[in-house]
């Protein structure tokens, strides 16, 4: 099979009016996700409540599409959260995106009472994300059962769609991996890329900042790439000087390369970059930058933070999938026709050495880390044997990141392969005098 023919379901239920009546929505997804159920359920009955889940659902639906423009939808009419045949489905997470507007709780659809039995017996499939706007955060608290209050909040500043990010990682459709490197020049950039680097640190990301994260007496050039390999987004502060560092061009040059999700953020009388697309630009108006202190202000940090969490999703799922393609067109080149994609992302081979064995690949658009190699411990290839392999960029980079997963790869028999080795891998797969993946 071609595993890009494969696809799954996620099934969203979003509220249709008060009362307890909800829609049920069936997305046909192409090879991007795993399979999911997102009830989208207010706190209680209100049209304020209503309208706010609402707006999380047209969130979610969205998403979706940008990720595969072949996605389908279609309607089930089945009977919401609490009966739906996701609760069945081994394979699925179910998710419970319990949304507030900080007026009075009332488990008026029994999700919550379901959610929360089953959490605690099967934490894998089950998740809570409570989601109220930043205002009304302590009486979402106050209000909500202590079960489903321990579970950490999600804040929205804007509306509930903010929340789209938090509630797709939950469900594992997109990775909750939140990783962007600042790219700027020192000279008039340090000040703007200190408050985006606290406010993306806020916003749960790991961010990269020379001045923070490079420790003295460290090989600038070597980390720089790492970092680059280890992140999935760049975002480029284009101020007056930026045109003058050869260190941002060099970043730049590198992400594009390496196809990382690039966002420029334009200062007034900066030079935009060649290298940098109109489309992958924002550019600060008034109300984002107050040039009497040379500062971003608070609404602008916060534009440009929800811009990052917004994209950031949709640029690694991308990245993601044209890595698995480009997989599979490598192996399809080579002959090796019975491959799929599994539910989970990892791509299952049928190499050429023996009809009987089974490789498993995992695909990475990031460095390789610990949790891929634990994740291919729930695939069809037996542990130990050389048939599991992780294909991530940065493999063949230096640093102790990459001493440490070539240490995993040798200790746990699981091959290690940057993006770059692609044909390597299905070469391997494909010559019947090769017996492993290494």
């Amino acid at each position: 099979m071609n595993a890009i023919d494969s696809s799954v379901e996620v099934i969203v239920h979003r509220p249709s009016a008060p009362g307890g009546r909800f829609a049920c929505e069936n997305w046909s997804m192409p090879p991007l996700v795993r399979p999911a159920m997102i009830s989208i359920v207010p706190i209680s009955g209100s049209p304020t409540s209503v309208s706010h889940a609402q707006r999380l659902a047209d969130g979610i639906g969205r998403a979706l599409r940008s990720m595969s423009p072949t996605a389908r939808k279609s309607a089930c009419g089945g009977p919401g959260p609490v009966g739906c045949k996701g609760h069945h489905q081994n394979a699925s997470i179910c998710v419970l995106a319990l949304v507030g507007d900080g007026g009075t709780f009332a488990d008026f659809t029994g999700a919550v009472a379901k959610w929360s039995s089953r959490v605690g017996s099967d934490p894998r499939r089950y998740r809570i994300v409570p989601i109220c706007p930043r205002a009304g955060r302590a009486a979402m608290l106050a209000a909500l059962p202590a079960a489903v209050g321990n579970h950490k909040m999600f804040e929205w500043t804007v509306d509930a769609g903010d929340a789209v990010p938090a509630v797709l990682g939950a469900a594992e459709i997109v990775s909750r991996d939140h990783r962007v490197f600042i790219s700027y020049r020192q000279e008039d950039g340090q000040d703007h890329a200190d408050d985006l680097f606290q406010s993306l640190s806020y916003a749960g990301f790991d961010v990269f900042l020379d001045r923070v994260r490079i420790d003295a007496g460290a090989l600038i050039p070597d980390r720089i790439r790492e970092e680059l390999a280890h992140k999935s987004m760049l975002l480029v502060l284009e101020t007056p000087k930026v045109h003058k560092s050869a260190w941002v061009a060099q970043e730049v040059a590198i992400a594009t390369k390496s196809r990382l999700g690039r966002l420029a953020v334009l200062f007034p009388a900066a030079t935009r970059l060649a290298a940098l697309s109109a489309r992958r630009r924002f550019v600060l108006g008034r109300s984002h930058f107050d040039q009497g202190k040379n500062r971003l202000t608070a609404d602008g940090i916060e534009e440009i933070t929800r811009r990052i969490l917004t994209l950031h999703a949709v640029w690694l799922m991308r990245r993601r999938y044209l890595m698995q393609r480009a997989l599979s067109t490598f192996l399809l080149d080579r002959g090796v026709m019975n491959h799929r994609l599994t539910e989970d992302g990892t791509l299952d081979v049928v190499p050429a050495w023996s009809t009987t064995t089974v490789c498993s690949v995992r695909t990475n658009p990031r460095m390789a880390e610990l949790e891929d190699f634990r994740d291919l411990d729930r695939s069809a290839a037996k542990r130990a044997a050389w048939a599991r392999a992780v294909l991530a960029p940065g493999a063949l980079a230096a640093g102790e990141r990459q001493r440490n997963m070539r240490w995993l790869s040798e200790s746990t028999k699981t091959g290690l392969f940057d993006e770059s080795e692609m044909g390597r891998i299905a070469d391997l797969l494909a010559l019947s005098t090769v017996t492993e993946l290494r």
